[in-house]
């Protein structure tokens, strides 16, 4: 029994070695080539080996996650886990158990112990995405275990040590939701010892070159179509459009060409655009009819897929 236990362990250990290469492999981060992002991939590396607090801000779709992912893999914590927790996709319920997690019989359906995300990341990194997400009356917990750097799971008074590099992110104005009592300040404090903002896609039209055949080489193996080629106008088309979705939007853009395209290479009429730029001088007159033009402009875009639209404007 002993003897199978230890072959137990053994093969476990083995296992978890793989599932970690798994989790925290990442494609080449791709930047581009306009000056905003060469300062960020220079920052980048003067704090990957360090263990400062880092708040990543910008809009949805900009690659928050994606500069996250590579502070990580340049640190000193690269073999160890990069744990990612959605806070906006938490409720109130069930934010303790995820975060902290619980002991069996703590609560009603919990039929088990649960380990949680702090401890999941012991000794790796931890992503909080939409940190502006958090309500007020947690906000207090989480500070506690970044100052203490202890977990207590719910229905268990033993204190656990936990040792993450921390990584928060947000497409809120933090500074606002302070002054409006809807952020801690000292919350911020500990979260913000330095912070990188990724600016809008639209912002830097020099990297969509590089970004775009990115995807396409992604996107031709994984549908069997590594032998298309971007066309000169087919760019240019992409180059011009604002990219409200950002590097998002751009992503779903250039799969969906794959998909439909029907010869070996994407022109123009591949991607079905609405040209932004060219609407500029029939604003709407509102913010409410801009909105609505916004949605329905995105609406036709995405073939009035739902999800799709509300996920490529940040809304439910």
């Amino acid at each position: 029994r002993l003897r199978n236990s230890n072959l137990e362990i053994s093969d476990l250990r083995s296992r978890e070695k793989v599932l970690r290469h798994d989790v925290n492999r990442t494609d080449q981060m791709i930047s581009g080539k306009s000056p905003a992002m060469k300062e960020i991939m220079r920052l980048t590396g003067k704090i990957a080996d360090t263990d400062a607090s880092i708040l990543i801000t910008g809009e949805n779709g900009t690659g928050k996650e994606m500069i996250a992912r590579e502070i990580h893999q340049r640190s000193s914590r690269r073999n160890e886990l990069f744990v990612l927790v959605d806070l906006s996709s938490l409720s109130e319920t069930l934010f303790e158990s995820e975060l902290f997690g619980h002991r069996k019989g703590a609560f009603t359906d919990a039929h088990e112990d649960k380990t949680g995300r702090f401890t999941m990341a012991h000794k790796g990194t931890l992503f909080l995405d939409e940190i502006g997400n958090i309500p007020m009356n947690l906000q207090a917990k989480i500070l506690t275990v970044l100052q203490t750097r202890v977990v207590t799971p719910v229905g268990s008074t033993k204190e656990i040590p936990v040792d993450f590099r921390l990584i928060s992110a947000t497409n809120k104005n933090l500074t606002e939701m302070i002054a409006h009592n809807q952020f801690r300040q000292d919350l911020l404090y500990r979260m913000n010892t330095i912070q990188i903002h990724l600016p809008p896609l639209r912002e830097r039209p020099e990297d969509i070159e590089d970004l775009s055949l990115h995807f396409l080489n992604i996107y031709g193996k994984k549908y069997n179509k590594s032998y298309l080629k971007l066309q000169k106008d087919g760019l240019e088309k992409l180059k011009r459009n604002a990219w409200y979705g950002n590097i998002r939007e751009l992503q779903h853009t250039i799969e969906k060409a794959v998909i439909l395209a029907e010869s070996d290479s994407l022109t123009t009429s591949d991607f079905l655009l609405t040209e932004n730029d060219a609407g500029v001088s029939d604003l709407p007159e509102t913010l409410e009819e801009m909105e609505k033009k916004m949605i329905i402009s995105t609406l036709k875009k995405n073939g009035f897929n739902h999800g799709l639209t509300a996920e490529q404007l940040g809304i439910t």
